[in-house]
């Protein structure tokens, strides 16, 4: 392990200037948005391609400094920075008229992200456990992830120009390529602990939710706006259960002997995917609108958080994590229902409901049919009537 150790002083003593550079770019971005917020949107897209480009060119940088053992201190922290300027400069050079669509930016993303996890998913079907036992295995899976995210960040591109999908089905694929890994991913920590059979899950799960995302864009039209919504439920969900299971697991609990409890957090992804998808098909929201969900989901469980400090104890409670769930829930829930309303429902239908997909009815006449059904009875068909409703609700998805 001592190459471990000398790896991470080399990171530890360069970090200032990888942050300073960070630090630069983030702000050159902040300060330029205002600019390129006037001009047309592809425009707008493209440099926010160049900015994850940057990014990403970060790490690429590193994990060159990992697989080709650069020493040097000043060598260390410029290869981060000459190869994240390389990857923002190219594709600036090759394209001139500076535009770019929405799901070129979405799928090289969502490839370059995807990348690195069934790269080393790869690395660690073909090694198992020792995979990080010597330099030269790591070596191989860091540099095996690099060249995987590039390579799928290329496929994406490719994708967006030869593939006439909407920018709806799009955020489907990425939303079933990125979270169903993750679901089978837990599911497989149920039973296992080796290594390959997790880098298995990875890939198999990864095609799986592809596959998945397919079938979906052939029966439903989802906006991305409706996705990025489903995103926000489905986050919520799955934190959900991971609390719930850490809770369970807790130094009170049976500890590792609780694996089998890592099927929760899988279930809350699975069912805030489902659930989403049913609250929201055929809101016809827009991408602003789909975002706006996401910041209430995540400013209500900020503040439910806050709430559960004051009330909570010193431990990990389940008041802990259960009032900010539901705080950022009726968010989501206000804020989702306010744009079903005004994006879908016609004049008619908003005086036959509310403007809601309650519909709740109440029945006070039944209080004094029950009171004569208690005491005489009433017989319909040979068979005695049972007691009627005093109030009905249900909720449309």
């Amino acid at each position: 392990m001592r190459w471990f150790f000398i790896e991470f002083h080399f990171i530890l003593i360069s970090m200032k200037k990888i942050v300073k550079f960070l630090f630069i770019l983030i702000l050159s971005a902040t300060l330029a948005d205002g600019v390129i917020s006037a001009q047309q949107n592809d425009e707008v897209v493209f440099y926010k391609h160049l900015a994850l480009s940057a990014w990403n060119g970060v790490y690429y940088g590193l994990a060159a400094d990992f697989v080709f053992e650069v020493r040097n201190e000043k060598a260390f922290a410029a290869i981060p920075i000459i190869t994240a300027g390389t990857c923002a400069l190219v594709p600036l050079l090759l394209n001139e008229n500076r535009t770019m669509s929405s799901n070129q930016l979405t799928l090289t993303g969502h490839g370059q992200l995807v990348g690195w996890a069934h790269g080393f998913s790869m690395a660690a079907v073909f090694m198992g456990d020792n995979i990080f036992d010597s330099e030269s295995n790591a070596k191989v899976a860091v540099g095996l992830g690099a060249a995987t995210s590039i390579g799928l960040g290329l496929l994406g591109k490719s994708l967006s120009k030869t593939q006439s999908w909407s920018e709806g089905q799009v955020a489907v694929y990425r939303h079933y390529g990125l979270f169903t890994p993750m679901v089978g991913g837990f599911l497989t920590g149920t039973f296992s602990e080796d290594i390959r059979v997790y880098g298995a899950s990875t890939l198999l799960c990864g095609a799986g939710g592809y596959l998945i995302a397919d079938r979906i864009n052939r029966g439903d039209n989802f906006t991305r706006g409706e996705i990025r919504a489903t995103q926000a439920l489905t986050v919520l969900n799955g934190a959900l259960g991971l609390c719930i299971y850490a809770d369970a697991a807790s130094e009170d609990g049976p500890g590792e002997e609780f694996r089998p409890g890592l099927i929760i957090p899988a279930i809350g992804i699975a069912l805030g995917t489902v659930l989403g998808q049913k609250l929201v098909k055929d809101t016809e929201l827009t991408p602003r609108q789909g975002l706006t969900t996401i910041y209430a989901a995540g400013l209500g469980a900020l503040i439910g958080s806050g709430i559960s400090i004051l009330v909570g104890s010193e431990g990990f409670d389940a008041i802990d994590y259960l009032i900010p769930y539901l705080s950022g829930t009726l968010s989501y829930a206000y804020i989702v229902g306010r744009y079903k309303k005004g994006n879908v429902l016609n004049p008619q239908t908003l005086l036959h409901n509310g403007g809601s997909n309650w519909n709740f009815s109440l029945m006070p006449q039944n209080i004094l049919l029950n009171n004569s059904l208690e005491k005489k009875g009433f017989m319909i068909n040979g068979r005695y009537a049972g007691m009627q409703p005093v109030f009905s609700a249900s909720l449309t998805f």
